[in-house]
């Protein structure tokens, strides 16, 4: 059995990252692994969230670059200990997908030139430190089924994200897909039904078994 290993969880806004990725580190768990779930920065660890949903346009620089300093420290974190075999780590969205993020903000106007090319030579400086993840898990629902679970769950700040953002998040999500399908085994999973706690955890004890057995031949691409 695969003992380590780390996992990052791909997708759009409101599609349910968090919550499948806290139960497939149970569910590793209960194979008999060490494993840890790395949450995503929310309000409380990214300090420029709210005000970047209030006034984007003045706040996409520094939020995005604060992101990415965040992400690649958790995404180093994870290929560290699981190539030092201490386990399982489960990225609730990595340092790949954080440039899926400043492409919209680029496209949305958001970025000036100057702050475009700072942005990217940070990214191209860390790529350098870090290793293809074990796999790429990508929940896949439509930008309208993901509007309307933000709009019914508690984070306030993002019940303004406008449909058309989540549309272009959608886009250079699925370009990601294909960029790390020739990295790593990606695997895209259908998330547009709602599933309860416990078929949640049936998909992920499914998943966390393809996980550990090691094998790359039987996953979907």
């Amino acid at each position: 059995m695969k003992s380590s290993g780390y996992v990052i969880i791909e997708g759009n806004i409101g599609v349910g990252k968090s919550t499948f990725s806290a139960i497939l580190a149970e569910e590793l768990q209960r194979l008999g692994c060490h494993a840890e779930y790395l949450p995503e920065p929310d309000e409380s660890t990214n300090p420029f969230l709210a005000e970047y949903y209030a006034h984007p346009k003045e706040t996409a620089y520094k939020m995005q670059l604060h992101l990415l300093h965040q992400r690649f420290k958790s995404t180093q974190y994870a290929q560290t200990a699981a190539l030092d075999g201490r386990g399982w780590y489960i990225l609730d969205r990595s340092y790949y997908g954080d440039i899926c993020f400043a492409r919209v903000q680029v496209a949305d106007g958001y970025f000036t030139d100057a702050e475009l090319a700072s942005y990217l030579d940070a990214h191209r400086n860390m790529r350098r430190f870090i290793e293809p993840p074990t796999a790429a898990i990508f929940l896949c629902a439509t930008p309208e089924v993901c509007a309307e679970r933000i709009r019914t769950r508690a984070r306030d700040c993002e019940k303004s994200v406008p449909l058309g953002y989540l549309r272009e998040l959608d886009a250079e999500i699925a370009k990601l897909a294909v960029v790390l399908s020739a990295r790593c085994p990606v695997m895209r999973m259908p998330w547009d039904d709602e599933r309860s706690v416990g078929e949640l955890h049936d998909e992920a004890r499914l998943l966390a078994v393809r996980l550990t057995n090691g094998r790359r031949d039987d996953w979907d691409f």
